[in-house]
């Protein structure tokens, strides 16, 4: 059985790091991005286990132009639509904005900072 065609936006495979968190908590994870477009990515391995469905948050600063997204620092909200065994996540976009701050800081980093 064949499956139907899906317009899927064109996906770049980037290697940056990227912040993640379940939407509403309030520690922020670190992982890898493996491959992104202007309407979600692809990103592990990840530490909490989600399931589809999930509203999750991430922020990422990216070099280059993705899709329709210029380069720069964005926090993007979303949900995760997949997970697999190798502990990786799909997530897609429902906003992105850019973050004209630096990136949260890492929890080491925070408490070194008090």
């Amino acid at each position: 059985m064949m499956k139907p065609y899906v317009d899927r936006a064109e996906r770049m495979q980037v290697w940056i790091p990227i912040r993640y968190r379940v939407s509403g908590h309030e520690h922020w994870l670190d992982s890898r991005v493996l491959n992104i477009s202007d309407s979600g990515l692809l990103f592990g391995p990840a530490i909490v286990s989600t399931a589809p469905g999930t509203p999750v948050d991430v922020m990422f600063s990216s070099p280059v132009q993705i899709g329709t997204m210029p380069p720069g620092q964005m926090m993007c909200a979303g949900e995760i639509v997949r997970t697999n065994e190798r502990g990786q996540i799909a997530a897609r976009f429902a906003q992105c904005r850019f973050v004209l701050d630096d990136l949260p800081a890492t929890t080491a980093a925070a408490q070194r900072a008090r």
